[in-house]
């Protein structure tokens, strides 16, 4: 009976032992979440960094870090604000608003990020609100028209000066 009490508490040692490693395993992580530096997370359910592909002699891959996030969404806010005031501007008393004006939080967004020839770090970012027939995460977003649906946003992280562009209707 001694005999057998010892190989069973062997065989649920094994068990157990088994069971403890293989419940150690990694599990699937929901989505990357990159956060500011001493900040709030940023939700990475609507951005994709997109590496850069081309062979140029004028840019090269570069990395994002959690300080280039930050100062990337505090940029988009003042061009989103600006442009926001210049359409408000040239709407006419009747027009619907929220037909013309970009609501940042209402948009999926790609970032490539490249160091240009002088060294400076820049982002391409596209931003789009309609992406249902791409999986933005992977794939460049190429588009024509759209109006505000679709717009480009560069930005040079070491000047802080950006230029943009927001697609035409059809």
């Amino acid at each position: 009976m001694k005999g057998s009490w010892r190989l069973l508490s062997k065989g649920c040692f094994v068990s157990f032992t088994m069971i403890s490693l293989i419940s150690c395993q990694p599990t699937n992580s929901p989505a990357t979440h990159y956060s500011y530096d001493n900040g709030p997370e940023i939700d990475t359910s609507y951005i994709a960094i997109i590496p850069y592909r081309e062979n140029s002699a004028f840019k090269k891959p570069a990395q994002l870090t959690s300080t280039d996030l930050k100062e990337i969404d505090k940029i988009l806010l003042k061009f989103a604000d600006d442009y926001n005031k210049h359409t408000l501007s040239l709407l006419a008393p009747g027009d619907d608003k929220r037909n013309y004006l970009i609501d940042l939080k209402d948009y999926k967004r790609q970032y490539t990020p490249t160091i240009n020839s002088k060294g400076e770090k820049e982002v391409e970012i596209y931003c789009m609100c309609n992406t249902s027939n791409v999986n933005f995460k992977k794939e460049p977003v190429i588009v024509r028209d759209g109006g505000k649906c679709y717009f480009m946003v560069k930005i040079n992280l070491a000047t802080k000066d950006f230029e943009s562009s927001v697609n035409g209707s059809a």
